[in-house]
């Protein structure tokens, strides 16, 4: 087994980054964001996202470190709950799940929102993703959609402007 090790992403893991969000969401997904905002908006003066990158030592290829996972989060507040942290994306690459990267990487983000005394994370699942939606729940997440009854809702840009304007 390749060791591993989870850090905070740099600015140069940005392509490296997108690459992944790429591969998640499969090769036909038009990209909306470029290099330049991901930099802008993970490592410009007042960060929108911050994130972990998981790396794996590899023993027999020229390239011997290799980013196969990452995590991107936020802060948020909630008038409920007060502060919390909130995982946007979560993705670990296929030939190296199962090996404890997404249990250190749920580790360093629980130690971090305890750390910044959130009083919770938050994060979304894609309502197909049983086996995701298991994982969580073994690890004692409650599902607030069920729990709660929220629904997610979204306003595109096109809606926004149109608001916007009247």
């Amino acid at each position: 087994m390749s060791s591993f090790r989870v850090r905070p992403a740099e600015p140069q893991d940005c392509p490296t980054i997108l690459r992944l969000i790429k591969v998640r969401q499969g090769e036909g997904t038009v990209a909306l964001l470029l290099i330049s905002d991901f930099l802008q908006d993970g490592f410009g003066k007042h960060p929108f996202y911050y994130c972990l990158v998981a790396e794996v030592e590899k023993k027999k290829q020229s390239e011997r470190i290799c980013t196969v996972g990452y995590a991107m989060y936020n802060f948020n507040y909630d008038p409920r709950v007060g502060k919390l942290l909130y995982l946007k994306d979560f993705y670990i690459t296929e030939p190296y799940r199962g090996l404890g990267i997404g249990s250190e990487i749920l580790k360093i983000l629980s130690q971090t929102a305890l750390e910044t005394n959130c009083s919770c994370m938050h994060f979304l699942v894609f309502i197909r993703n049983q086996p995701s939606v298991e994982y969580y729940l073994r690890r004692g997440a409650s599902n607030l959609s069920t729990e709660e009854g929220w629904h997610l809702f979204r306003f595109s840009k096109e809606t926004l402007l149109r608001i916007a304007a009247e």
